[in-house]
């Protein structure tokens, strides 16, 4: 079955304030200066695909310094249609 990430919503998740990111059906390429945030957005994928960061035990460190949440969505697509991940942290929730 051929199911693939067509769009990523970020909203305070580690150096990206507001991110939305439309996903093609072949290759997409992340290319920028050191320090922008894409390796932010990998780790996002990551997020909606295991529930957890891959670089860091704790959500806590995900949200954007002077917020109180993170929100990462993702638009799966394939054969049957489209469905909609979310994964949210709020500081000092478990």
């Amino acid at each position: 079955m051929d199911v693939r990430l067509a769009h990523l919503s970020l909203l305070h998740f580690r150096n990206h304030r507001e991110a939305r990111l439309d996903l093609g059906p072949q290759v997409n390429c992340l290319v920028g200066p050191n320090g922008v945030g894409k390796t932010n957005l990998l780790d996002a994928v990551h997020y909606l695909s295991l529930c957890k960061s891959y670089f860091d035990p704790s959500d806590q460190h995900a949200v954007l310094h002077g917020e109180d949440l993170f929100l990462v969505k993702g638009r799966m697509r394939g054969p049957d249609g489209e469905d909609e991940l979310l994964c949210s942290v709020r500081k000092g929730s478990r």
